[in-house]
């Protein structure tokens, strides 16, 4: 995660003169850099070395440095401006940041935390990202543990996932059918509340050595009185080990979890995870990960119609029981320009094999997602994305000389978050989605909008 200082900040409040035969070398560099142009600035810089030691020179080629991906050069410009203008606070912020891109946390941290006492605004917001990142790192060395809790409300146009009541609809094998108004798949619309509570620590072992683990539970209830057989609830955890060496992060866990729907248990999952983050530079991570799992499901009794009308009925959910093969890869990219841009994009190839031999519960899965983040301004938060997700099931849908099931699922998300402060963080979330099936009765839209606020106990 590389967090950008804002480029306004670069400009600080008092530079002392340091003379008309030195100013135009240390000026152009500055004009770079508010062009955002950190690479022509270094290259400028590097080109004037006879200018070192200059402190309103030093100050620019350091921030150009450091912007540019050359932060040992920049830390040492930084240190030789301070030797003059100790007092300096966006020297010393732009030093601190330099730490921290190094990876010296402590010092970096020493410095953000002499500068929070007095700072505000922008700074202040920069200054409790960095040291909130800064911890996290502390987890290869020290012990630490965190917990939150989120509320929420939202709204759901279609929370079971069904089609228009009254729409006809053609099953392969079986023929045409018309969707029943009443009938539980009939897309039925609702808000709802939603409550999560979870925590996770780590506890080093060895020089680039820790166990981890986490642990959360969730809870989904809907508005409407008989639409509680829709309700949600699931909690699980993970634990593993990490190992850190150089640019390079690899982690092996192992999860359980459970999720329940109308007060009965619907599926537990059984997972075994590894991951390995490489961190190419000070701007690109590469990120490659596995999963083996286990997906029991439990036999339910579920209702027919939406009000309930005659009763629950055996359903016989332990055939879906299934093993889930998955990998998938990452690309983040950190970009130095207004807003500080984050460019995520990932693929993703999985594969269901249905424990029972039952061809059309298997099929094979593959995708993607491209999404952006972006922080317009202090303690604001912005990220949207689109995904896509093929699925195309082994076995006719209903019997020989049907054909097998295919979907085509996209769907858009975007957020807004509000940084209060450090512990308490307030969003709006926005996912669209849309499902296409060769099986019409797969075929649907869904719209969901929350408002949620969540509070971190750091």
């Amino acid at each position: 995660m590389k967090l950008m200082y804002p480029m306004s900040a670069l400009i600080f409040s008092a530079l002392m003169p340091s003379g008309s035969a030195f100013a135009a070398p240390a000026d152009d560099i500055k004009l770079l850099l508010e062009q955002n142009k950190p690479v022509e600035a270094y290259q400028m810089g590097r080109a004037s070395d006879d200018q070192l030691g200059i402190p309103l020179f030093d100050f620019y080629y350091g921030v150009a440095s450091l912007d540019s991906g050359h932060a040992g050069e920049g830390v040492l410009a930084l240190e030789r401006y301070l030797l003059n203008y100790p007092d300096n606070r966006s020297a010393r912020f732009q030093l601190a940041r330099g730490y921290f891109i190094l990876g010296e946390d402590q010092r970096a941290k020493d410095e953000f935390s002499a500068l929070q006492e007095h700072a505000v605004g922008e700074e202040q917001v920069a200054i409790n990202r960095y040291l909130d990142v800064i911890r996290s790192r502390e987890s290869r060395y020290l012990p630490t543990s965190s917990a939150y809790i989120e509320m929420g409300i939202g709204f759901d146009d279609n929370i079971n996932a069904g089609v228009s009541g009254g729409s006809a609809i053609s099953i392969p094998g079986l023929g045409a059918f018309t969707i029943a108004q009443n009938g539980v798949s009939a897309k039925e619309s609702d808000s709802y509340s939603l409550i999560s509570v979870g925590g996770q620590m780590t506890y080093p072992v060895a020089p680039g050595v820790a166990f981890f683990a986490a642990a959360a539970a969730d809870m989904k209830q809907y508005g409407k009185q008989n639409n509680d057989q829709f309700d949600q609830y699931s909690y699980g955890g993970f634990g593993g080990i990490s190992y850190l060496k150089d640019k390079n992060l690899y982690k092996l866990a192992l999860g359980i979890s459970q999720l329940a729907v109308d007060q009965q248990n619907y599926v537990q999952t059984t997972s075994l995870n590894g991951e390995w983050n490489h961190q190419y530079d000070d701007f690109n991570r590469f990120t490659l990960g596995g999963q083996i799992a286990q997906l029991a499901y439990d036999d339910t009794y579920v209702y027919l119609t939406k009000d309930k009308v005659g009763g629950k009925v055996f359903n016989r959910s332990s055939d879906r029981s299934s093993d889930l093969y998955a990998i998938s890869g990452t690309w983040t990219r950190a970009f130095v320009l207004p807003y500080q841009p984050l460019l995520t994009a990932s693929i993703n190839y999985g594969q269901e094999r249905n424990q029972n031999n039952i061809d059309n519960l298997s099929r094979d899965m593959w995708g993607g997602r491209v999404g952006i983040n972006l922080t317009p301004a202090p303690q604001w938060g912005v990220s949207a994305g689109v995904s896509y997700q093929k699925s195309q099931y082994q076995g006719a849908f209903s019997g020989a000389g049907t054909p097998s099931r295919e979907d085509d699922s996209w769907m858009g998300d975007a957020s807004l978050s509000y940084f209060y402060s450090r512990e308490l963080t307030l969003k709006v979330e926005a996912q669209v989605t849309n499902q296409h099936s060769n099986i019409s009765m797969f075929t649907y839209d869904r719209n969901v909008l929350n408002f949620k606020a969540r509070y971190d106990f750091k």
